[in-house]
């Protein structure tokens, strides 16, 4: 962390402490209106070829300089993004993105899991459907609609995200297995643009 970037070369940098049970993987970071830091820490592999429980969600307050754990079980494997819910002006709301690892403890963890509290508790929006989720992107003409990349099962979308538990349909149009993250253009909202893990940038005004 820094607090004098305007310096540019000059400026100095703090490293924080790492989480409990994290392994110094952080991932995706958000900071909250409130000043403190929302983060994830990824999976982590041993020696042994096995994942440890390193990964999850996790609040840092830097007015106490400390860390909690806010995962779910799931998530202490192999979490993604963290994503926050555009409707929810109070950042109470958030989206994290889990990947079911490989090992002995795996077992259907994988997929897009919801918090309205801050992370005291979660619910699993996607069942057994999707083994491994990176991300999603709201659509930020209609916050009802999002799009959700998976690792292996393609591009998905949703047009219910406010009920309790979304319907998702494949975007059959999109044509590889492994999207990564979904950007909707800035000057033209209506045309998205959609990363990938081996098959480049794919841009669309009409995806679904």
């Amino acid at each position: 962390m820094t607090s004098n970037l305007n310096t540019l070369g000059a400026s100095t940098w703090t490293h924080l402490t790492n989480p409990a049970r994290t392994q110094g993987h952080p991932a995706c970071m958000i900071v909250l209106n409130d000043g403190k830091l929302l983060c994830t820490f990824s999976g982590r592999i041993n020696p042994g070829s096995v994942f440890t429980d390193s990964s999850g969600v996790f609040l840092y307050d830097p007015g106490t300089s400390t860390w909690t754990d806010v995962s779910d079980p799931n998530m202490k494997y192999w979490t993604k993004d963290i994503v926050l819910d555009p409707s929810d002006a109070t950042q109470n709301t958030w989206y994290a993105c889990v990947f079911t690892h490989w090992g002995g403890t795996a077992s259907n963890q994988g997929g897009l899991y919801k918090t309205t509290n801050r992370g005291t508790s979660w619910t699993k929006l996607t069942g057994i459907t999707f083994s491994r989720v990176t991300s999603i992107t709201f659509n930020p003409l209609n916050n009802n609609q999002a799009y959700l990349t998976t690792e292996t099962q393609g591009l998905w979308y949703s047009s219910n995200m406010n009920t309790s538990i979304p319907t998702w349909s494949l975007v059959g149009t999109y044509p590889f297995r492994q999207p990564e993250r979904v950007y909707f253009n800035p000057y033209n909202q209506s045309e998205i643009w959609v990363s990938s893990f081996g098959n480049g940038m794919k841009v669309s005004s009409n995806p679904n």
